[in-house]
């Protein structure tokens, strides 16, 4: 099973709160540039450890969408399925690559949904 990590350290806080909304239902979706090797393999069906900066596993994932598009297409659509606000998620997404995204670049967005939170499963 693949891993999925969210956080970083010296992220503020970031990662926690992105895992913290993956697990309450609130964020189902991530981006990151197109060009990121990190989860370029992804692909619909895939099944993921949801895993902190520490290495913690802290829930298992299933892929459902992964969608290539330019950072100028976000909308208030995606940014609710990333559990922010869409100018919370453009400074989201600067803050976490350390630059100005270009408004042309392109994304790789993924969505998900939780199968399992550590120690149970979730409410169908």
């Amino acid at each position: 099973m693949k891993r999925f990590r969210f956080g970083w350290y010296g992220d503020g806080g970031l990662g926690e709160k992105m895992i913290q909304a993956i697990l309450a239902g609130r964020k189902t979706a991530t981006a990151c540039p197109a060009y990121d090797p990190e989860d370029a393999d992804l692909k619909v069906g895939d099944e993921l450890q949801l895993v902190d900066k520490h290495g913690s596993v802290r829930a298992q994932l299933v892929v459902t969408i992964v969608e290539l598009r330019s950072f100028g297409s976000f909308n208030e659509d995606l940014a609710q399925r990333e559990g922010v606000t869409l100018p919370e998620l453009k400074e989201k997404m600067n803050f976490a690559n350390g630059r100005q995204i270009r408004e042309e670049e392109e994304m790789r967005v993924v969505h998900f949904r939780v199968v399992q939170i550590k120690g149970k499963r979730p409410a169908p």
